[in-house]
């Protein structure tokens, strides 16, 4: 179960660190949420405590899946699609998940699609929306800036080159 203090992933929000609890009253029945503060956003999010397991969020990655996620960013992809609908709404997909490999899919797939055509409009702001997101929750878990992870990333992602 998550406490005060804890770094949390909030799928679709980003990442957060749980601030405080607060009751309540709805309904005439009292409800405990968990109070999440946004990284990086000027806003916070109220959780049900009943609504945590099925919200999605979850704890921020440790140092060994983040070593994880470096190294499949590392690797070619393969099996992307030529046709943008068909790319477009698996990334769509991959983004829903909430899961952080299926995130890292989406910038290391349109990340290597970019070095033989530029991407379309959406998919730039897919690309920027995954990165993002990724770095986020990265920069959180190492207590590294955002900025120093973005150039990490990017520094992985140019290395993987075409066979």
């Amino acid at each position: 179960m998550f406490k005060v203090g804890d770094k949390v992933a909030c799928p679709p929000h980003g990442v957060g660190i749980i601030e405080g609890t607060e009751e309540r009253e709805i309904g005439g029945k009292k409800i405990l949420y968990f109070r999440i503060s946004l990284v990086g956003k000027n806003m916070s999010i109220l959780i049900p405590e009943g609504a945590l397991e099925t919200s999605g969020i979850r704890p921020i990655l440790s140092e060994e899946e983040i070593e994880e996620i470096f190294r499949y960013l590392a690797e070619v992809p393969t099996n992307i699609s030529e046709k943008w609908t068909v790319r477009h709404r698996l990334n769509i997909d991959r983004l829903k998940t909430g899961n952080l490999k299926e995130l890292a899919t989406v910038v290391r797939n349109l990340s290597y699609r970019a070095k033989d055509k530029e991407l379309s409009y959406s998919e730039k702001r897919m690309f920027e929306e995954a990165f993002g997101k990724l770095s986020e929750e990265i920069a959180l878990s190492l207590g590294e800036p955002v900025k120093k992870v973005k150039q990490k990333i990017r520094k992985i992602l140019k290395e993987v080159k075409k066979p």
